[in-house]
């Protein structure tokens, strides 16, 4: 009677070994996985720093391209104000004097919102505007399918080429 008790316990005692390995397998899978998943997660945190990056390099090229314009914009309004001056205006051209400077406002509200944005950590997700874009994207699409680069395509359309990059790959 005893050596069974004996033999019982020592096959208890081997089944629990056996599953204490099953369960240290698992275990170690696990935190092999959540390893895998914090480098992941590291790797698209330093991929949408990059891209946030350079969206707001390319938003900075803007505004200053976008000053520049306004500089030349006014610099020839002031011309023809002046070139109207000597010659003699008459009615008929009056009605085309009326807004002469209105890319003003635009560059302004543009300013205000990109530095709003910059000055939070944060930024909002605002949900997608299908207007003028759906456009750029079939423009996109047909000059990518007659083979024209990324950067063309991105010249001609006035984007940045992470965004036409982007936009092929959600075709």
């Amino acid at each position: 009677m005893i050596p069974i008790a004996l033999l019982f316990l020592f096959i208890m005692q081997i089944a629990s070994f056996y599953f204490l390995a099953l369960l240290y397998t698992k275990i170690s899978k696990f935190d092999d996985l959540e390893k895998k998943q914090r480098k992941l997660m590291a790797e698209m945190d330093n991929s949408i720093g990059a891209y946030l990056s350079e969206l707001k390099d390319e938003n900075e090229r803007l505004i200053v391209k976008l000053s520049v314009r306004d500089k030349e914009l006014a610099r020839t309004n002031k011309e023809s104000v002046q070139e109207r001056r000597e010659t003699t205006v008459s009615s008929e051209d009056t009605p085309f004097l009326i807004g002469v400077n209105t890319s003003r406002i635009p560059i302004n509200q543009a300013l205000k919102s990109y530095n709003a944005v910059t000055t939070t950590s944060v930024p909002k997700r605002k949900e997608p505007e299908v207007t003028a874009t759906s456009d750029d994207r079939i423009l996109a699409y047909e000059m990518h399918d007659a083979g024209q680069s990324i950067e063309e395509i991105a010249q001609k359309l006035g984007k940045g080429r992470t965004e036409v990059e982007l936009i092929l790959k959600f075709r």
